[in-house]
């Protein structure tokens, strides 16, 4: 078996064991290269044998008992990963900012009283609850949608990939034979440097969710807290009587970039379907950036009067520096920064692909 030949081997297993659960990998990849072995061994040709075989991704459901999914064995255990985190990202944080909230509405006086803060807490949880099941219903819903969509358009993709027209298939003997899978289909084996960091998806998913379900029902938690004594105040920093405008824009924003962490996890390398999805996401992310920060009335037009008002003259350092708030340089600063990272993030997919995309660089030859 020539290297070549090994080689075609290596990726049709590939294909093949991708599909399936982890637990499964292992013993199929065995039996694969067992049996790709033995019919080699009689054939003489690599081609040959695995043209015999046929499609891999067809062989993968030899595996799969011919059983119909509405998310199949390649995405699901991506998807069950993908759902505990992200119910753990919706539900914490509201259950921490309904005991944060109740605790901080207790009477200064009622403080030391073990049984009141007992109270509290057991009244945060019972507030907290029904909000977190809805996120966490909301959130599963969404994933599983996505998941669905992705698995069924993948599905189509391939359907189109195999029926493309050309002038060449008018004949009915030459379609059959064009049209019939080969293993110059495979894909090559993925470099381990064009892997997408599973670390940085799961940085990128908890910001994302964790940012959305603080937007959607705790706007106010993002404030100016000022203590005195025992009392606790705060001031919004952003424009909550306005907030039914702002906040369909700014969770778009969000999702549109949950969608390309979504797919960066699923797809796993650097190819061109991920730098496409990259670069068109960062572009529409970049724009309603820009239209959140410079259009709609994102900031409390009030903040530094309420600000002032609270602190009286007994403002620090700290307080001092907020009453010099400037809502359009804090826009400017949140938007030049908002721009390099989306850009940088680009420029690091780009290069990526087209240095270690094996997906790319064949497309390029080709």
């Amino acid at each position: 078996m020539t290297l070549n030949e090994k080689d075609y081997m290596d990726r049709y297993i590939y294909q093949v064991i991708r599909r399936l659960p982890k637990a499964q990998r292992d013993e199929v990849r065995m039996e694969l290269e067992e049996l790709i072995s033995d019919m080699y061994a009689d054939k003489g040709s690599m081609e040959e044998v695995l043209t015999q075989l046929g499609n891999p991704a067809e062989f993968a459901k030899q595996y799969q008992n011919g059983q119909q999914y509405l998310i199949g064995s390649e995405y699901f255990e991506t998807y069950l990963w993908f759902v505990k985190i992200v119910l753990i990202c919706a539900a914490v944080p509201i259950l921490v900012i309904s005991l944060v909230n109740a605790i901080g509405e207790m009477p200064a006086a009622s403080w030391n009283a073990a049984s009141v803060i007992i109270r509290a807490i057991v009244d945060g949880l019972t507030a907290g609850i029904t909000d977190a099941l809805l996120s966490c219903i909301s959130a599963f819903g969404a994933v599983t949608l996505i998941f669905a969509v992705m698995e069924r358009k993948k599905i189509q993709l391939e359907m189109k990939k195999a029926e493309k027209w050309s002038v060449e298939k008018l004949s009915e003997d030459r379609k059959t034979a064009e049209s019939r899978w080969t293993p110059k289909f495979l894909e090559p084996v993925p470099d381990k440097k064009a892997l997408i960091s599973r670390g940085d998806s799961i940085v990128g998913i908890v910001f994302i969710v964790v940012f959305c379900v603080l937007l959607i029902f705790s706007p106010h938690f993002f404030a100016a807290i000022i203590t005195e004594d025992k009392t606790v105040t705060t001031v919004p920093i952003f424009n909550l009587e306005q907030w039914g405008t702002i906040l369909p824009v700014f969770i778009l924003s969000l999702l549109i970039g949950l969608a390309d962490e979504v797919l960066r996890l699923v797809v796993g390398v650097y190819c061109k379907l991920v730098m496409i999805s990259n670069v068109v996401c960062g572009i529409i992310q970049i724009v309603l950036s820009a239209v959140v920060l410079k259009v709609l009335p994102l900031w409390n037009p009030n903040f530094v009067t309420d600000l002032e008002r609270t602190l009286g003259d007994k403002a620090n350092s700290g307080a001092e520096f907020l009453t010099r708030w400037n809502a359009d340089m804090v826009s400017n600063g949140f938007l030049a920064f908002i721009i390099v990272i989306t850009l940088l993030e680009i420029g690091v997919t780009v290069y990526k692909t087209f240095r270690y995309g094996a997906s790319v660089k064949k497309e390029m030859t080709d």
